[in-house]
Order: structure tokens, then sequence, then C-alpha cells
């Protein structure tokens, strides 16, 4: 409590004093008999004392002792001023009017509630720390399932490539084999051509039909180039012919 709050009280209870005073003067001598209890016994000659000791009281005795009550009771070393006056808050200062004298009295009103105020701030603040810790692992979590799932579609992507990869080579290698193929025929198809082709020449040079002025040598000597002894036994031996005699007109086999 500020020395601003112990001015206001000690005012409205200087207030009330007067007001006491007044009502005390106003009021007859039986009436303040009667309201001091007892109508036998003579009201007491109570010497009042002046509002200025009372200020004198308050601003000499009763603040400096509220002062050094505040430290002994509330002030710990090391703490801050705020936090004095904060933990100064837990207390409440009442004045008891018993007779002229204004006492401080302090009462712990708000221990049991400040106590209970600390549990739920505990409470509070564990609930919290234990959310954040779930809000965190959650998101541990989620960062994890994301990764693995971006591992998993990376993989994914991987893999479709690479079986692309695999489909455009086996395309590759089935036009390759078609080309190859197509190649091959055609060289067989050459191949046969010419085979045909040498088949009909073979075919068109096996027979020779002589004309005149020919004989066996100067056929062998046309188709082999060679007039020897060995061609012409070779021709004899292809037409079973004994001798080199032959006739105009006649079809010989040439080997």
């Amino acid at each position: 409590m500020s020395k601003e709050d112990y001015r206001d009280k000690i005012e409205e209870h200087r207030q009330s004093f007067e007001d006491e005073q007044k009502e005390q003067q106003a009021l007859s001598r039986v009436a303040r008999m009667n309201k001091n209890g007892s109508n036998n016994k003579k009201p007491k000659n109570t010497k009042r004392k002046t509002p200025l000791m009372t200020i004198l009281f308050v601003i000499f005795i009763l603040i400096p002792l509220s002062i050094l009550i505040y430290f002994l009771k509330f002030y710990e070393p090391g703490s801050t001023i705020e936090e004095a006056e904060k933990n100064s808050t837990e207390q409440i200062v009442e004045f008891d009017k018993s007779g002229d004298k204004t006492v401080p009295v302090s009462t712990d009103k708000n221990k049991e509630g400040d106590k209970a105020g600390k549990a739920d701030k505990a409470k509070e603040a564990s609930k919290k720390d234990a959310e954040k810790l779930a809000a965190e692992q959650k998101a541990a979590e989620e960062a994890k399932k994301a990764e693995a799932a971006k591992q998993a579609e990376e993989a994914r992507q991987s893999e479709a490539a690479k079986k692309a990869e695999e489909a455009r080579r086996a395309q590759a290698e089935a036009a390759r084999q078609a080309d190859a193929a197509r190649k091959a025929e055609q060289a067989r198809n050459a191949e046969e051509a010419r085979k045909a082709e040498e088949a009909k020449q073979s075919a068109k040079s096996s027979t020779h039909t002589v004309k005149a002025n020919e004989n066996l040598y100067r056929i062998a000597l046309n188709h082999y180039g060679d007039g020897s002894e060995a061609t012409l036994a070779k021709i004899r031996a292809a037409n079973g012919m004994s001798t080199n005699t032959l006739s105009v007109g006649q079809v010989i086999k040439l080997p």
C-alpha cells in the first residue's frame, strides 16, 4: 500500500472523528449519557486531542511505524521494489477506532487465495508446457511424415523414370532388331536373287548346240578358257563320249 493510500485512510478517519465530535456537541447531556451507556453515571470529562495532534501522531509515529512493519514483514533482500509492493498487496491494513488513537491492524486475508492462485498458475504453466511439447511433437511427426511422403514420391518418380527409360531402350532395341531383320531379309533376298541369276546363267551355259566349224577343243576354250586334255575329258565324260568328234546341231552338256 502506497503513502497516498495511507494518507487517504488517515484523512477519512480524521473526517469521521470530527463528525463524531460535532455530533457529541450537538446532543444534550442526557443524550450523551444515554449514548455512553449509563443514565446514572456522569459523563466522563475526556480530553479530546486536537486534529493537529492526531496529524502529528500520524506523520511522526504511525507512518514510520507502518514503513518499519512493511520492511520487516514484506520486504525480502534481493527482491525489487515492484516485487515487494506486489507482495504487500496481500496484506490489508485496517484502522481500529478505539478511543482517540488510531492503530493499524494488518491481516493476511489473501494468503490461501494467493497459494491457490500460484497453484493454478503452476498448473496453467504446466498445461501450457505440455501443450507446447505436444504441438512440437505433432509438428515433428508431421514434418517426418511429409519428408517420408516426399521421399516416397521421389522414389516413385525415379522408378517411373527408370521404367520409361527401360521402355525407350526396349523400343530402340526392337527397332534396331527390326531394322537388322529387314536388312537381313533384304540381304537374303538379294542373295537368293543372285543365286537365281547364277542358276539361270548356269542353266543357260550348261548346254551348247554345236555349230558349223566347231569342235570340242574350240567349245572348251570358249566356255572354260582352257582347251587342255583334262577339260576335254570332263566334257566327254559328261556327255558319255569316247572321242572328240562332234556333229553340227548336236547338243552337249558343259559341266
